[in-house]
């Protein structure tokens, strides 16, 4: 399902209407329904319980120019990479060696953010080996460099006709010479090259409310004109007797609190 967003105080993405909705979804959604499973979270949300984020946010790269994708970047997103350029901001494709200054800099990314992933630097360097292993390329880390100090790194994969970006990673400072969106630019112009058809900057928060601070991770999204893609998400079925749909329970009042 893609959705059109529309900020507001207290509003939620689950609160706009659809403009698209995906037939074979709906379908799959449905059967799911009829055979007792039901959404991760319990609430009717998704939201909570689901390992993956429910909501993405894709551009559209198929039969579009270089100059239609620059077009869509908003206003703001065309003035920070105009300033990023005047400012000497050079982006570089890195290698393994590089994965340590990106571990680095996504340790300060989730402390300045308050979020935390929980991926080791050797996660990423597994996970770099192993997808460059079955293809060339298939992982590819970018950085961005300021006076030579690397201040953003980006990682990027790609699988077939689709890209991800999948994790971003920052400097605490020199923040004004917008690193991270002169690497978003070049991995979308980098997708787009190599004949991928959807760019997917991955999960996006449900907040549509502007005083929350989540909020500032979907509106810059936003600014490279994509969309909001609801995905059929998680779905769990408790299976057992009453002592597992009670164990059932108290986890799902776990996650809610956390």
């Amino acid at each position: 399902t893609r959705l059109k967003p529309l900020a507001g105080p207290g509003r939620r993405l689950g609160d706009v209407l659809a403009s698209e909705v995906d037939p074979l979804g709906s379908a799959v959604a449905d059967r799911l329904r009829v055979r007792g499973w039901r959404r991760c979270g319990g609430d009717g949300t998704g939201q909570v319980g689901d390992a993956q984020p429910r909501h993405v946010f894709q551009v559209p790269l198929a039969g579009r120019t270089p100059d239609d994708l620059w077009a869509g970047l908003n206003q703001e997103w065309r003035r920070n990479v105009r300033r990023a350029r005047k400012e000497g901001v050079e982006v570089v494709v890195g290698s393994a060696a590089d994965l340590p200054e990106f571990s680095r800099l996504l340790t300060l990314t989730e402390r300045r953010d308050g979020f935390r992933l929980g991926r080791s630097l050797a996660y990423y360097e597994r996970q770099y080996a192993a997808l460059n292993a079955e293809e060339p390329g298939r992982m590819k880390l970018y950085l961005a460099r300021h006076r030579g100090e690397i201040l953003a790194a980006h990682t990027m994969i790609t699988v077939g006709r689709r890209t991800w970006y999948q994790t971003g990673a920052s400097a605490d400072h020199r923040r004004e010479v917008r690193p991270s969106n002169a690497l978003q630019w070049r991995m979308l112009l980098d997708a787009h090259a190599t004949g991928a058809d959807v760019y997917d900057m991955r999960g996006v928060p449900s907040t549509l409310d502007p005083e929350e601070r989540a909020y500032g991770l979907l509106r810059w999204k936003l600014g490279t004109g994509g969309q909001v893609v609801e995905t059929l998400g998680e779905w769990e079925r408790p299976v057992g007797g009453s002592a597992n749909h009670a164990l059932h329970r108290a986890f799902q009042a776990y996650l809610n609190r956390r």
